[in-house]
Formats: structure tokens, sequence, C-alpha cells
């Protein structure tokens, strides 16, 4: 289900980046990080992750939930975070070395809707 989320944008690079990037495996760290853009369209409550594949709703390679919010006492709610990154180990990569693939993140809330962002395109080489 895609809300027109932001896609996501990678710590390691440039914040100006186009809609297909190029990773070479040999200068990555053993985790890229994947940022998720703040934005008012997601609840404190979900969790989010990075997916993989040109299929969102059936993605190659699924990472960790990461929580959108946090608990404040004070208030007796829930908080947002802002900032919010996720990891990709470098050898969730390796499968796809020399092809194209789609980097996207993925929500998680009560409900049974999984939102996505609109892709950021990984060309993967060596």
């Amino acid at each position: 289900m895609l809300m027109n989320y932001a896609a996501p944008t990678l710590a390691q690079l440039s914040s100006l980046q186009p809609d297909q990037t190029t990773l070479q495996l040999s200068l990555l760290p053993e985790i890229l990080i994947v940022r998720v853009p703040d934005s008012s369209d997601f609840a404190a409550n979900w969790s989010v992750y990075a997916i993989l594949g040109n299929d969102p709703e059936q993605p190659d390679w699924t990472g960790e939930e990461v929580d959108t919010g946090t608990w404040d006492d004070a208030d007796d709610e829930m908080e947002k975070l802002t900032g919010i990154e996720l990891q990709i180990p470098k050898e969730a990569l390796l499968p796809f070395l020399n092809t194209t693939i789609e980097l996207r993140y993925k929500f998680q809330d009560e409900s049974s809707m999984e939102p996505y962002s609109a892709p950021l395109r990984l060309r993967i080489e060596a």
C-alpha cells in the first residue's frame, strides 16, 4: 500500500541523490544505514523496516523492525521519533550483485495496513 512516503536516503551518500544510486560493495562499510525521512504521515506507535525487492508486497529481503516512537511517561503518551535509521548488512546486498534492486521502508501498525515508501533504485556492483 503506497501512501506517498518519500523514498529512503542513505547515510553514507549525499542527500542529493537521484532516484537511482550505484553502490560499490567494495567501498561500503559492513552496515548500510538507511534513513527514513521525517513525516507527519505515520504514527508514533508504528514500527518500520527496510525491504529490498521489486515487489513491496513480497520483498526479497526484510530488515529488522524499529519503533517509530517511544513512550513519554511525563505526557503519558507515545512520542514520535525523528531521524529514524534502519540497517542493511552488507551481506544482504550480495545476492543482488550486478543487478538493480528497489530499496524501500515499510511500516507496520496494529491494523493489517503495511504502507511503504517510494523506491530508491540501487545498482549493486562489486
